[in-house]
């Protein structure tokens, strides 16, 4: 179920072009080898023009098991999915909560 909303949710992003066009993550015919490209590019024309460049990367792990889900809804909702798609993602990421019983681990 969560890949079909998901991908049937990129499709209405990708068909209605609501993605930011320096987006290279989990976006078809672009990669990662095509985000050095662009960084290349860019720091080449810097240096060329005898101007200073830096670069500055972060990967966070686990970043979207640890996204604020109210966020996520209200993106979709601002994409203006179909209301489907936001039922089915309320649905679904509620199911995504973590549970710990902490009388069973004490001793």
């Amino acid at each position: 179920m969560e890949k079909l909303l998901t991908n049937r949710t990129m499709h209405h992003v990708y068909r209605n072009e609501l993605l930011n066009g320096n987006q290279y993550g989990f976006t078809p015919q672009k990669s990662a080898i095509d985000a050095a490209i662009v960084v290349k590019e860019y720091l080449e024309e810097a240096l060329r023009e005898g101007k200073i460049a830096i670069i500055v990367t972060l990967d966070v792990k686990g970043a979207f098991d640890s996204a604020w889900w109210p966020n996520i809804i209200v993106t979709i909702q601002d994409f203006k999915c179909p209301k489907i798609f936001i039922q089915l993602s309320k649905k679904l990421l509620k199911r995504k909560n973590s549970y710990y019983n902490y009388k069973q681990h004490t001793n």
